[in-house]
């Protein structure tokens, strides 16, 4: 169970403002405390990466960010009898450089990668996907293959943030909302528009270029 933030901007901007909402949520928010470490992956404009995990709390670390075009936050809290450790920390990235945060529990999927995730064994079965009806044929044979509490998940591939909300329980909780350029476990201001479950979004410099329901 975890709070994440993704955002897409059309220039380098600042985030920390960002990142002390999600500090908020996983302090305070639903189902809080969120206490499981948190990491962050994103690019500036130059295609610099900043690719961090802390250890810590969220809401227990000072961090000043530089500003960035696009990137993923994520503060976790494990689900019972999950391992609670560094490896564990999202997001997760693979070679080609795309990264991924997952939020829910898959109870029928393996943990049996180096990370002892179910979340990463997600990663795997959908990273790579040629177009947005592909990685619908993914999460809908996904679906039909595994139990589990919630789907969600944000993913930076090819200079894009996608988000995806799909879940089988506590629809308050699991639940995402969006502006034009961010997306978040919670709202974050009246400008924010809820996810539909099974809603598919995504998001390039700074503008949402796909927004349906794809299962």
């Amino acid at each position: 169970m975890c709070r994440m933030i993704g955002f897409s901007f059309k220039n380098d901007t600042l985030i920390n403002d960002l990142f002390k909402s999600l500090q908020d949520m996983s302090k305070n928010g639903l189902k809080s405390p969120h206490l499981h470490g948190f990491g962050i992956y994103a690019i500036n404009e130059y295609n610099e990466v900043l690719f961090h995990k802390f250890e810590e709390p969220i809401y227990e670390k000072e961090v000043s960010f530089p500003s960035l075009k696009i990137g993923i936050i994520h503060a976790r809290k494990a689900s019972p009898d999950f391992h609670i450790g560094f490896l564990q920390i999202h997001p997760f990235i693979d070679r080609n450089g795309t990264a991924f945060c997952h939020n829910g529990t898959i109870h029928t999927l393996k943990r049996e990668n180096i990370f002892k995730s179910d979340s990463y064994e997600y990663f795997l079965k959908i990273k790579n996907f040629t177009d947005t009806n592909d990685l619908s044929k993914k999460l809908k044979t996904f679906i039909q293959e595994n139990e589990f509490t919630g789907l969600n998940f944000l993913m930076i591939k090819d200079d894009k943030l996608y988000a995806f909300c799909y879940f089988n329980k506590d629809p308050e909780y699991y639940t995402m909302w969006h502006s034009e350029n961010v997306i978040s476990s919670e709202s974050l201001g009246s400008n924010f528009k809820m996810v539909k479950k099974g809603e598919l979004l995504i998001f390039e410099n700074g503008k949402l270029i796909f927004k349906d329901i794809v299962i």
